[in-house]
Parts: structure tokens; sequence; C-alpha cells
């Protein structure tokens, strides 16, 4: 999931000590809130921030909840962002219409913390659930297209010229179908990894980070082979927490790209350090291709979510994986090269567990009789 700093939550609310009290239950928990005094005011913070989820009243000057919500229901973009609505009034019937314009929480008022925090988790939850399953099934419609019709295509091919042609055109045609078999297993490998992420739960645990990448080596030899790439190593690793059949797959992924990227021959280093912080450590992937410039490293590491509209050629898929593997792992992922000195992919890891936060508190909201 998202980091929580990073989740923007519109507050629309013409009640002073209310918007502020949803403000600070927000806040407190780690999430980023907008706030609005009416609904003119947050249909327009709506348009310019498009939040991850917004919060109304329905008793509002100007422009009510009702006709905010119908608003919200008209725009292409809007309609897509849960909405809970907050209310004195506990009608069936304002609970019904709030829902029949596409609300998808109705809490009254006065409401607790743990009723803001746990109807907010959950709306973002299932919105993340459908953005990820739209974008799973674009992404399986169009990465399995292409090898899939050129593995129908050479095999069609090859079985209209048997008997007909040499065997070298045989071999090739019988060579790019293999080629295109094993690019439909691996996109299903990786989605099938990006499934287990998603609904495993994991303790983390130290890592034996030398034999995490000696066993991403002896995955990739074939491949390592046939590039003629050669893996360097240190003689030690920084200690660091994960959950080693998940960076497994990291490792893969990045060494994997540096052999196919990192020019002929690929010399390809990997190491790992302490960071400056203390609290984590960097390893990383190093080779001597091309390079990437800023606009092609724009490209990378972006969340699955956006695999539909946002592709790197060869690395899409994979390194929105490596992404979500990271970020569950309370790590970080990153790049750093620049055209024509190759290209230096990083993960961060913890050296150790984070201790659980502290629950914050919020003062109670009083309602004067």
């Amino acid at each position: 999931m998202t980091p929580l700093q990073n989740i923007r939550i519109l507050i629309v609310e013409d009640d002073e000590p209310v918007r502020q009290t949803l403000a600070d239950i927000l806040e407190l928990n780690g999430y980023q809130a907008l706030v609005a005094r009416d609904g003119l005011e947050g249909l327009a913070l709506a348009k310019q921030e498009q939040p991850a989820l917004i919060i109304t009243d329905i008793a509002m000057p100007g422009m009510n909840g009702f006709e905010l919500l119908e608003q919200f229901r008209d725009d292409e973009v809007l309609r897509t962002i849960p909405v809970i609505v907050i209310s004195a009034k506990a009608e069936r019937a304002t609970t019904r219409r709030g829902m029949e314009l596409g609300a998808s929480d109705f809490i009254t008022k006065p409401f607790t913390e743990d009723e803001i925090l746990h109807s907010v988790a959950t709306r973002l939850e299932k919105k993340e659930l459908v953005d990820e399953l739209d974008a799973f099934a674009h992404t399986v419609a169009h990465d399995l297209k292409n090898p899939l019709a050129t593995l129908n295509g050479r095999l069609w091919l090859a079985e209209t010229m048997l008997g007909k042609a040499d065997e070298a055109t045989m071999r090739h045609h019988l060579a790019q179908a293999i080629n295109s078999a094993r690019r439909l297993n691996e996109i299903i490998e990786e989605l099938l990894v990006l499934t287990g992420v998603r609904r495993q739960h994991i303790v983390p645990a130290p890592l034996d980070m030398a034999a995490i990448v000696a066993e991403s080596i002896d995955r990739l030899e074939n491949l390592l082979r046939q590039q003629a790439a050669v893996v360097h190593r240190p003689a030690a690793w920084p200690a660091a927490f994960g959950h080693a059949p998940w960076v497994i797959e990291v490792w893969v992924n990045f060494i994997s790209n540096a052999a196919k990227y990192g020019g002929p021959a690929p010399q390809i280093t990997v190491g790992g350090e302490p960071g400056a912080d203390g609290r984590t450590a960097r390893f990383w992937v190093q080779d001597q291709g091309p390079g990437l410039d800023a606009a092609a490293q724009a490209l990378m590491f972006v969340p699955f979510t956006r695999i539909s509209t946002v592709r790197a050629k060869g690395h899409g898929l994979g390194l929105s994986i490596v992404r979500r593997i990271v970020e569950k792992l309370d790590g970080k992922v990153g790049i750093e090269s620049q055209p024509g000195t190759g290209a230096r992919f990083w993960f961060e890891l913890p050296i150790a567990p984070a201790p659980a936060p502290p629950k914050p508190t919020v003062p109670p909201l009083l309602f004067a009789p």
C-alpha cells in the first residue's frame, strides 16, 4: 500500500471545529489532510488535487453534500474517488440517497476516532484493490498479447513450411516460438509474485544476504551464461531485515536486467553498505551499459496500478513488483545513472524491525447543548 504520508484526504465541512478535528485525526495518524469549507470549495479542490479519498458533510451552505456527490458522479476522474459522508442526520432516507449518489460509507455525528480511521482504511484498501484488479487485467491483456501472437505466428509458419523449408529456417521459427513461450512464462511468474506479495503476511527476519544473492545468481545461470556476464560479489554484506523469498525476487530482477541491458559481455557488480542514517542498509546492482537519461529514469519503478499508462521497455512490470516488495518491507528503491556511465539500481531495507508507533490521541470533539 502507498505510504500514509503520501495519501491525501479531502475534508469538506463547514463547521470549523469538526473540520479541524477530522484533520487532526488524519494527520496524527499519518495521512495528509486537505480542507474545504463548503461544497464549491471542495469541488474545486477535488479537481485540482485529485485526493485518494473525500470526507464530506451533507448540510452546507451553497452546494450541499448531495449536490457535491452529484458533481463527483458526473466527473470521469472524481467518480472513482471513494467518498465518506459524515452527517448529523441519521434518517434512513438520507443514508439511502447518499449511497445512491455514490457515497462509499455514511457516519453519523458525533463520531469517534476509531470510526473515522476504520472507515478510511477500509475505503482506501477497497479502492487500491479495485485499481489493482483493473491494472492486473490490463497488464495481462497487454503483456501477454505480443508474445502469444508471436508464438502462434511462428508455430503456424513452422507447420506451413514443414517439409518445404530448410532446417535453418525451421530452427529459426522454433527458436522464436520458444523465446515467446519463455516470455509468457516469465510474465505469469511475475504476476503470481505480485499476487503473493499483496496477500501474504510476513514477519521480517534477519537476512543472509550472501546466500540470497547466491541463490538469485543460480536462478539466472542460463541467462548469465548466454550473455557471457560476469558478476562481482563483495566479501561481506551489511545486516538487514526482510523476507528472503521476496528479496530473492528483487535481486533476480535487478541482476537479470543488468545482464540484458548491460552491454556485450556485461560486467555486473553487486554490493551493499550500511546507510548513513544508521537504520537502513543499501544494496545495489551496477552495470556498465549505456546508462539512462532523466526521462528514462522517470519511467522506472512506476506503481503497478500505473503500468497500463506508463511503461519502461523491458522493465516496467518487473520493477513495479520490486517497488511493491521493497515498500512492503519498509524500504525504498531507486536508480542512479547518466548516459554512457552505466546504471546502478538500488534498494534499502531496515537493519532492525520497526517498533510499533504509539497510538496518537486526538482532543475530544465537544458538542454544545
